[in-house]
C-alpha cells in the first residue's frame, strides 16, 4: 500500500450558520465579538451573496440574499475585478463628473465600487431616473468604458435583494431600521465602497449613512483567531449555534420589498 504522510498539522473548518451563510460570516462574528454588541448592529460582507447578520449580545438574526455578481463585476458590459485599469471612484461635482483608476492607467472597466458611485453620480444628475431607466440607454464614461441600461437592470437586482435582505431582518427582531446603530461592511468590495453612494441607490437604508464602518476582511482575522486559539475556535461555534437564520426565500414578502 502507499506510505501514509506523517501528520504535519490540523485543519479547522469555521462552522455553518446555514447553508449560505458560512464560515466567512461566523469568521466575521467572532472578529467583531458580535454577541457582545451592546446596540443594535447589522453585520453585512458583499460578495455573489449578500450574508447579513443583525442583532445584539441579547439575539442574532442571520441571513443570506442572492445579490448576484454584479459587484464582483460579472455580467456588467464592462465590469472588472478591483484590478490594475478599473475604474474604483467616480465623483460628481459642479455638475462635472470625474473618476479615479487603480494603477492611474488608462480605465479598462468598472469594479464594484465604480459601479456603484457611477449609478449614484447618474441618478444625481438625472441621467438615470428614480425607476432605473438610464437616458439614451447607454452612458459613456472614459473610450471604451460605457454603462448600459442591462447595467443598471443587474445592478437594481443586487442593491434591491440587500436591501430587502435589511429590512426584514430588522421586521423579524421587531426593530424598525433606524433602531440600528451600528453597520459593519465587511469583505474588499465592503472596504472600498463609498457610503455615500451605497445610500444615494437606496442599497443601505439612508438613515444608517453615518453608522456605517468598513472593517476590512474581517473573515480572515476570525479565521486567524480560530487557527490559532482553540478557545476562539469554540467561541465560533458557540456563535454560529446561538445565530438565528431567517429563510427569506419562504417569506411571502420578499418579493413584494425586493
Amino acid at each position: 500500500g502507499e506510505e501514509l504522510l506523517p501528520i504535519r498539522g490540523v485543519v479547522r473548518v469555521l462552522p455553518n450558520i446555514a447553508g449560505f451563510v458560512g464560515g466567512d460570516t461566523v469568521g466575521c462574528m467572532v472578529a467583531t465579538r458580535f454577541d457582545q454588541m451592546e446596540e443594535l448592529t447589522l453585520l453585512i460582507d458583499i460578495g455573489t451573496n449578500g450574508e447579513m447578520v443583525l442583532g445584539d449580545r441579547r439575539r442574532r438574526l442571520a441571513c443570506s440574499t442572492a445579490a448576484g455578481p454584479a459587484f464582483e463585476g460579472a455580467r456588467i458590459s464592462c465590469g472588472m475585478r478591483g484590478v490594475a485599469g478599473a475604474v474604483d471612484h467616480v465623483t460628481r461635482q459642479e455638475g462635472k463628473i470625474s473618476f479615479h483608476v487603480l494603477g492611474d492607467g488608462q480605465a479598462k472597466g468598472l469594479c464594484g465600487s465604480g459601479l456603484l458611485d457611477l449609478t449614484a453620480a447618474l441618478l444625481e444628475e438625472g441621467t438615470i431616473d428614480e425607476t432605473g431607466h438610464l437616458e439614451g440607454g447607454a452612458y459613456c464614461l472614459s473610450p471604451g468604458v460605457t454603462l448600459t441600461q442591462k447595467d443598471v437592470r443587474e445592478m437594481q437586482l443586487a442593491k434591491g435583494a440587500i436591501r430587502a435582505g435589511i429590512e426584514l431582518l430588522a421586521k423579524e427582531l421587531g426593530a424598525a431600521v433606524e433602531d440600528i446603530r451600528t453597520v459593519y461592511l465587511a469583505g474588499a468590495f465592503g472596504n472600498y465602497l463609498n457610503p455615500a453612494s451605497a445610500c444615494r441607490i437606496g442599497m443601505i437604508p439612508p438613515v444608517l449613512a453615518n453608522r456605517i464602518v468598513p472593517i476590512g476582511n474581517a473573515a480572515g482575522e476570525g479565521a486567524k483567531l480560530c487557527a490559532v486559539s482553540r478557545e476562539e475556535f469554540t467561541y465560533s461555534q458557540r456563535l454560529a449555534e446561538s445565530t438565528e437564520f431567517l429563510e427569506l426565500a419562504s417569506l411571502p414578502e420578499f418579493q413584494d420589498r425586493f
